[in-house]
Order: structure tokens, then sequence, then C-alpha cells
């Protein structure tokens, strides 16, 4: 059976959403949420265009009266080719979002007079986001399991100040590798199990100085200016089960886990880990090359990382 379904292919950044925001990490580019049910798997070949409606709300306790509004719309191109590579069927994306972030929260600062002044920081600003190239996608497809593998890079085109905790970039270079999978244990391919990982690896972002040569505590001549946010790397699962109701309608539960490794000097969102879990509902049109899907996901867990709530709305049509 010809496979109609077209997962998704992100950023955001989150921010969202991140789009990260982006997300609001920094240094996360993949915004978990992005893919659901039947993820793991990648379409036949043809030309697909997406848009990502994704939308997030999270508050924290590690900053005063934090808020974080986000909403990116991804739009994302994909061609899967007629071509081969290993048997599987090659095909390449690129996502261009376009991010609103209203994040604010609190700083108190004493003065000598003895009083304490409040003062409000964050963003309201919508603008371009991180965009994201994949030129290595690979898709193979057997009787009852979809797998899928893939390489790509965000570039920092988003707007990126490294004095702020909150950007609609993250100013760096991020590598990503992806590799998935959907099971189908029926014939008729009416129950689905997937799961999605990506591996992120940034690069250096500009930012401060270490000290005399760049190293810790010196060791060489002269000062050199070393980044602000050091390579990180990124973890992210997500995994969907669904069930086929009525022709070509799913609905079915997926969720995600994610897991960031980095040091930021000015932020306190450090190693931090978003666990969430959510329903979801897919339809095709069949004869139309749409497919539209709606998911909820809740986060239930948040280590040193805001919590919150996603919506993903996505359209895809196939030409």
């Amino acid at each position: 059976m010809k496979n109609k379904i077209l997962p998704g292919i992100a950023m955001l950044t989150v921010c969202v959403i991140r789009a990260q925001a982006q997300m609001p990490i920094g240094g996360v580019h993949y915004a978990a949420g992005l893919e659901g049910i039947k993820g793991g798997a990648l379409p036949g070949p043809g030309i697909y265009a997406r848009d990502d409606n994704f939308f997030y709300y999270g508050t924290s306790d590690l900053l005063s009266d934090y808020k974080s509004y986000i909403y990116q719309q991804g739009p994302q191109v994909m061609w899967m080719t007629p071509w081969k590579i290993l048997g599987a069927d090659y095909g390449m994306n690129v996502m261009v979002p376009l991010i609103y972030n209203n994040t604010s929260y609190k700083e108190y600062q004493a003065l000598p007079s003895g009083f304490v002044q409040t003062i409000s920081k964050g963003i309201n600003q919508f603008g371009l986001g991180d965009i994201e190239i994949e030129p290595l996608l690979l898709a193979w497809h057997l009787k009852h399991f979809d797998f899928r593998a893939g390489y790509g890079f965000w570039a920092p085109t988003g707007i990126y100040h490294n004095t702020s905790i909150v950007n609609l970039g993250d100013g760096l270079w991020t590598q990503m590798i992806s590799l998935g999978g959907v099971w189908y244990p029926d014939q008729d391919k009416s129950w689905a199990f997937s799961i999605l990982n990506h591996f992120e690896c940034n690069s250096q972002a500009p930012g401060t100085h270490l000290g005399p040569g760049g190293f810790p505590g010196g060791g060489g001549s002269g000062e050199i200016a070393v980044p602000a946010n050091i390579p990180c790397s990124t973890y992210t699962m997500e995994w969907g089960a669904s069930k086929t109701i009525y022709k070509k309608i799913d609905i079915g539960v997926v969720g995600y886990f994610q897991e960031q490794f980095m040091y930021q000097s000015s932020s306190p969102f450090n190693d931090s880990q978003v666990a969430a879990i959510g329903p979801e509902v897919r339809s095709e049109f069949p004869g139309t090359g749409w497919t539209i899907a709606l998911r909820y996901e809740y986060q239930f867990l948040a280590n040193n990382s805001p919590q919150g709530q996603v919506v993903n709305l996505m359209v895809s049509k196939r030409f």
C-alpha cells in the first residue's frame, strides 16, 4: 500500500516550540512535538509541501514570574526522489520557520539605599528563525516496517543576542542525525507503533573570554574570544501508537523525551530534560494529496526547563 502519510520534518525551532524557539532553551534546535503518529516513517516518492502551526505556553520557577508564549509557523518543502541509495528512497527537505516569541521574566536588584528594584526583562518579537536544511533523507518501506534515516543542519539565520536568554535564533550552526521506524503488526496496517530519534550537536557561538589564549586558566598569549555557548548535544525521542478507525482517519497517543547537555553562561536552563504525552488525530483525504493532523502534548516532566503545553496543527499536500 502506498504510504501517503507525510511525516514532519522540522526545526522550530520552537522555538517552540524551538523552533525553539526555537525553544525557550538556548542550544536546542529541534522542537520536540513536531512529529507524532507514524513520525518514524517517510512518504513515498513525490513533492510535499507542509506547514506546521506550533503553539507553546510554558512557565518556570527558575526565573521569577517566567512566562513564555511561542508560536512557530514552519513551512517546508520535501522532495522524495525516484532515486535509490542502499535500497532506500532518497529525498531532501528544507524548512524556513517564522517565530513569534513573547517571553517575560523579572529580575531583582538591590540598591545602595536598601530598596530592591524590580526589572522586567524578556522578548516580544516576530521574525525569521534558524533555517533547517536536510540534504539527506533515506526511507525504506517493507511489509510490516518502515524505516528512516537522515542528516540535516540548522543555519544561524534567526536574530540572536548573546546577552539575552531568549532569542528567535540560537546564533550557531547545529548538525543533526535522525533515525526512526514504524511497526505495523497487522496485515491491514491499521495499527502503527512509531519511534523517531534525533541527535543534535552544536557548534560554538561568539560570546565571552575564558582567559589568556582562550584556555581556562591561561595557557596562551593574548585574549581570544570564545563562545558563550559551549558545544553541546541534544537527544530527542518521539513516539506514537495509533489505530485507523475509519478509512484514512487515525487516532492515537503520542509523546516525547528530550534531554540537552550544555552550559550557557547567560542561561539558567542548563542540562535540561522534558517529557510530554498527549492525543493526536490525523486524517488523509484520498485522491487529493491532503493530510491534516492535530496534536496536543502536556509536559509532565521538566528539569531545568520551562514546563508547558504544546499544540501542533499540521497540514500537508502532495504534488
